[in-house]
């Protein structure tokens, strides 16, 4: 979610608050209606907190994917600069034929993988990218300790690769489920709406406004915050974007240079 989305949707609901107070006060007894309004406080109190408690926890939670999704992302661009320097021991044509593969598997993540996970899907682009890439590796010649060595490790690098792939896609259909979200907006509609109940024309009304605007700010500040760390991967700011397989990208692609390779050309194996 944009900034500037977020605090209109947070000014906004701060205005149509204090909109309902001003309106709920024309119409209050003097007193509020309420013959003695403290045990009804120390009833909203005790709501109040118990809703802010069930939010708390929920934006544990989204916080706990955002981070696992931008450490899966990581640890797959690790892995897949690995897997590239790993092909050094093989004859010149495997080498050349793996880092390509590579190379581009890297590009086709930052190019088709990540729009796909904006969507909430994974890339059928990158599915066929990984089975060619796995082919070239199962065909390798292998002659010596030395390769065997680096077959193995290029593979346990490949698995590194596969289950960082899997985890960041997994956090991209979000892990708010839709029963989650009905709970949290009917308790931040409850939890505003009721201060109107305190509502007193002898009162000031701009303290009663702002009274009932701090709370829409806390409550729907919040809500905010669990939408935007639910979808980790939205083309917005401070969304997760493919950094780090950009740099492992630049890293392969300048050691490719620096060997007077050719440029890597990426063939469309979907077609």
């Amino acid at each position: 979610m944009d900034p500037w989305l977020a605090a209109l949707i947070i000014v906004g609901a701060a205005a149509l608050s204090a909109v309902g107070m001003l309106i709920a006060r024309r119409r209050a007894p003097a007193g509020t209606w309420f013959k003695d309004p403290i045990p009804a406080g120390a009833v909203y109190t005790v709501a109040g907190t118990a809703y802010m408690v069930i939010l708390a926890f929920v934006f544990f939670i989204a916080f706990e994917s955002y981070g696992g999704a931008k450490a899966d992302a990581e640890e797959e661009a690790t892995a897949t600069l690995a897997m590239f320097h790993a092909a050094g021991p093989f004859d010149p044509a495997s080498r050349a034929d793996l880092e390509k593969q590579v190379v581009c598997y890297a590009r086709e993540v930052i190019s088709d993988g990540w729009p796909a996970m904006q969507r909430g899907g994974r890339s059928s682009v990158v599915d066929a990218r990984v089975v060619a890439l796995e082919e070239a590796a199962e065909q390798l010649p292998v002659t010596g300790a030395k390769q065997a060595a680096a077959f193995e490790h290029w593979f346990a690098l490949n698995e590194e690769r596969r289950q960082g792939r899997q985890g960041r896609i997994g956090e991209a259909e979000g892990l708010v489920p839709p029963i989650v979200w009905l709970i949290l907006i009917i308790g931040a509609v409850v939890a505003i709406a009721s201060v109107c109940v305190f509502a007193d024309p002898q009162e000031r009304a701009v303290t009663q406004a702002g009274m009932i605007a701090a709370v829409a700010i806390i409550v729907v500040s919040g809500l905010v915050l669990v939408r935007f760390l639910d979808k980790p991967y939205e083309d917005t700011s401070g969304s997760i974007k493919p950094t780090a397989m950009t740099r492992a990208l630049e890293q392969m692609e300048r050691d490719h240079r620096e060997r007077g390779q050719a440029v890597v050309r990426c063939a469309d194996l979907t077609g």
